[in-house]
């Protein structure tokens, strides 16, 4: 929270003395706290989407988490697995 007040304070002001000011060295503060906000937009991991189903009233979903295996890290196949 703090950083982000930060990086909108150095943009502002590199924004307003910078560009309409004429003081470049907050126009090269402000350029760097735009940059890195957008490094870090782009660069944030978002969640893969791998199943989407819409559930009837009175339907359930189990979500159950399998281990990798191997060395590849691919899943093993349910017909791989020994029966309880």
């Amino acid at each position: 929270m703090v950083l982000k007040r930060l990086s909108d304070l150095l943009v502002r002001r590199g924004l307003r003395r910078g560009l309409l000011g004429g003081e470049q060295t907050w126009l090269v503060l402000g350029a760097l706290a735009l940059a890195g906000r957008l490094a870090l937009r782009v660069l944030r991991r978002r969640p893969e989407v791998v199943f989407t189903e819409k559930l009837e009233p009175g339907r359930r979903l189990v979500i159950t988490h399998r281990s990798r295996s191997g060395n590849n890290g691919r899943r093993e196949s349910p017909a791989a697995e020994p029966e309880a």
